[in-house]
């Protein structure tokens, strides 16, 4: 399978380092966990074996779409991978402290900030998302995930399981919880930007 067009790179300028290192044990820990090699994972998520290998040694950044596809393969989710250390009992982080990842290979503005630390028992995120953007492709995990809609408006697919696909629509103070078990996707809807935080804990 031939390596799709690759990312631009972001700098450790526009990421936290701790973050990024995080980041890159995390992918390389789950991918030592299921055994795959740097060349099957970067296959079947359509990376390079180079960038994917700069992920893992926290010298790039994953745009969010290729995090999605890293974590598809990976079978766990975005939010586990990005989900940074705790250091003490209460953990305040103001709103420019925040780890911020944008999708680098779309022209229209999406991006996440994970909003809480890896020792926590769930992981928990704000989306941030324009008109055209897209979110990745379907993806199953083990555990729940509630998504609170705060602006705008979301659809979450979810897979019947007999080919078919429910789409629930949400609106601004919509609430939704589902079992990441069930392949699942989410798209912008609407004509402006959409704000919705997302948590997922383990089953």
């Amino acid at each position: 399978m031939a390596a799709s067009a690759q990312p631009q790179p972001q700098t450790h300028r526009d990421h936290d380092t701790r973050a990024l290192e995080e980041l890159g044990k995390a992918v390389r820990s789950r991918r030592n966990q299921l055994g795959l090699t740097l060349s099957q994972v970067a296959d079947q998520a359509g990376l390079s074996v180079p960038f994917l290998s700069q992920v893992e040694t926290s010298f790039a950044v994953p745009s969010l779409r290729s995090l999605f596809a890293i974590a598809r393969v990976l079978e766990t989710t975005p939010e586990r991978l990005l989900a940074g250390p705790v250091s003490a009992d209460v953990v305040v982080t103001h709103g420019d402290e925040r780890q911020r990842y944008d999708i680098t290979d779309a022209p229209q503005t999406a991006f996440r900030r994970q909003l809480s630390g890896l020792e926590e028992p769930f992981s928990a995120a704000e989306y941030v998302v324009d008109p055209g953007s897209q979110l990745g492709g379907f993806f199953a995990s083990e555990g729940r995930e509630m998504i609170h809609v705060t602006q705008g408006m979301l659809a979450v697919d979810l897979d019947d399981g007999d080919g078919g696909i429910v789409t629930h629509r949400l609106a601004a103070g919509d609430t939704m919880i589902y079992s990441t078990a069930t392949r699942h996707r989410w798209h912008h809807l609407g004509s402006g930007t959409t704000r919705f935080v997302h948590v997922s804990a383990p089953g």
